[in-house]
């Protein structure tokens, strides 16, 4: 028969690769429930004039997947969940109770060159803050994304943030061509992944040695220097400024609870420039053999205005699965999927087969996990060999003897170590058994 492989650049999820995948999501989970983020969820198909009114140039001319419905509608598969969180907003903004804080984990799809760290599927969490524009709403944001690269057992040394602000370039450029603007940003958004050379070779193509010199000028900004400002207007050097301060505060609020190591600024950093409005950031892997972005977000003030009459401010961060896990494999953050928690019951005497099914039944519903044999009694060795094949540690037996004397064992088949425990009291034996999931 003619085998049928999986569309290039998407994934099928084996059971073990499945276990991962909802390890990672329930850490997420977690993390943005334990700040008070809300979860929300929406279609995968949205009319493409969403895309248009919204994404970049780049996700709406080359990477869209779109076509025609059956009622000649012009539909997309979401790209990106940023235009859809605007549109349930500005759908239902004054319902709800400013700030908002909501969180979602959703599969989009991509029309590009797959390869390592990206794919054309790909699962993503996104996070966001809207209706508040300060330092606290930026600080809350990137915490909650070192959290929960810490809840993964990442360490300060594995990663590092740089951050920036996305009107820095506009105001030290000081074109009037703001076209020309984007298209600087555009080629400084990929300097770490282009030859220095090339990078030259694109800048060349559009700008003037003085221009050039310039940009480079700016690449060297410092945090806490005002060295290459001389040369611009009055208005622009207070912008720069005001926008140096802000992102110092945020840093020093943050400090207080993270490293101040892991924070660089790094005004290279120029991501979003179709819909960013100030602090942009991206976490970076600081393994030898995976020096790029993990993730990244940043504030984008305007964009549910666009959909709605009322404009709110926003700032948020989208954390794809394929880069994390890369991360987390580069760093041995990931637990071994081929264990699983619970137990396996080995049927050794088919007369008392309904005996383990009411045992069993009883225990999944206090929420235990158990899987249990379906075939013919076979010898303990056997039974032991079935179950760690399937990743148990954990084997609950009761033979005649134990069915006698109201007794189940348990038994480590890794260690060797066995328990009894009463079936007389039930309310025991789930917090005996608990103790082992």
């Amino acid at each position: 028969m003619k085998s049928f492989p999986s569309y290039p650049g998407t994934r099928d999820f084996y059971p073990e690769e499945m276990k991962i995948r909802n390890w990672m999501f329930e850490k997420q989970r977690k993390i943005c429930l334990n700040y008070g983020y809300k979860e929300y969820s929406s279609p995968l198909l949205e009319f493409t004039d969403l895309y248009r009114k919204k994404s970049s140039e780049e996700i709406v001319n080359e990477q869209l997947y779109t076509f025609f419905d059956k009622g000649n509608r012009e539909i997309s598969i979401r790209p990106e969940m940023t235009p859809t969180l605007a549109r349930m907003i500005a759908n239902r903004n004054s319902q709800y109770i400013i700030p908002l804080r909501w969180f979602s984990i959703a599969n989009f799809m991509r029309y590009e060159r797959p390869g390592k760290g990206r794919l054309r599927e790909f699962y993503q969490l996104n996070v966001d803050l809207v209706g508040i524009d300060n330092i606290y709403s930026d600080s809350e944001i990137l915490s909650l994304a070192i959290d929960i690269l810490k809840s993964y057992g990442a360490d300060d040394h594995s990663f590092i943030i740089r951050f920036s602000h996305k009107e820095l370039l506009e105001l030290w450029l000081n074109f009037t061509d703001q076209e020309k603007v984007k298209q600087i940003g555009r080629i400084l958004d990929k300097k770490d992944k282009i030859s220095e050379s090339q990078f030259l070779s694109e800048l060349n193509a559009i700008c003037t040695p003085k221009e050039i010199d310039k940009i480079f000028t700016f690449l060297n900004l410092k945090l806490n220097s005002l060295e290459g400002f001389e040369d611009l207007p009055k208005e622009n050097q207070d912008k720069i400024l005001m926008i140096l301060n802000r992102l110092k505060k945020t840093i020093e609020l943050l400090s207080s609870l993270h490293n101040i190591n892991i924070f660089k600024f790094d005004p290279s950093i120029v991501r979003g420039f179709d819909y960013y409005t100030g602090i942009i950031f991206e976490i970076y892997d600081t393994h030898p053999e995976n020096r790029r972005a993990i993730f990244g977000g940043g504030r984008y003030n305007h964009l549910i205005g666009q959909f709605s009459k009322e404009d709110l401010p926003a700032v948020g961060f989208g954390m794809g699965d394929v880069t994390l896990e890369i991360f987390l494999r580069n760093h041995n953050l990931i637990p071994n999927s081929k264990q699983y928690k619970g137990f396996y019951f080995a049927c050794l005497d088919e007369k008392l087969y309904s005996e383990y099914l009411s045992l069993a039944n009883f225990l999944r519903q206090n929420h235990l996990l158990v899987e249990m044999s379906l075939e013919r009694p076979k010898k303990f060795g056997k039974e032991f060999e079935l179950a760690e094949k399937k990743g148990y540690v954990y084997v609950l037996i009761m033979g005649e003897d134990e069915f006698k004397e109201k007794k189940i064992k348990l038994k480590n088949i890794i260690l060797g170590d066995e328990y009894y425990f009463s079936l007389e009291n039930k309310d025991q034996l789930i917090k005996d058994l608990s103790k082992f999931q």
